[in-house]
């Protein structure tokens, strides 16, 4: 387990994480920390605890609206995100294929 220290309204944390997860959490801290400044900045001063409780309700709220929109997309074109999932492997696919095939020819010309 890795340690990562974040720092969330200028207070710095330490947080343990699965090993190879630390870039992710200090992303996701930083993500946070935005939404913390944002609104300390746009209420004033208030308890760090309920600053925290209003930035992860914005959050939750942005989460909540990216859920409904992929069920429209969903809903409108009949994919589901297993169905983008499944072409963005095979767009993938197909490019490791060509990437191979002109590797070969370069290979056997030589």
């Amino acid at each position: 387990m890795a340690q990562v220290s974040i720092t969330i309204n200028d207070q710095s944390y330490t947080i343990t994480c699965d090993d190879g997860q630390e870039e992710r959490l200090q992303e996701l801290a930083a993500y946070f920390d935005s939404h913390v400044s944002r609104i300390a900045t746009n209420v004033g001063k208030i308890a760090d605890s309920r600053l925290m409780l209003l930035a992860g309700l914005t959050i939750c709220d942005e989460l909540k609206e990216a859920q409904g929109r992929l069920h429209q997309m969903e809903n409108s074109t009949g994919m589901t995100s297993e169905d983008g999932a499944v072409r963005v492997i095979e767009t993938a696919t197909k490019k490791v294929r060509n990437v191979t095939e002109r590797l070969e020819e370069t290979s056997s010309s030589s």
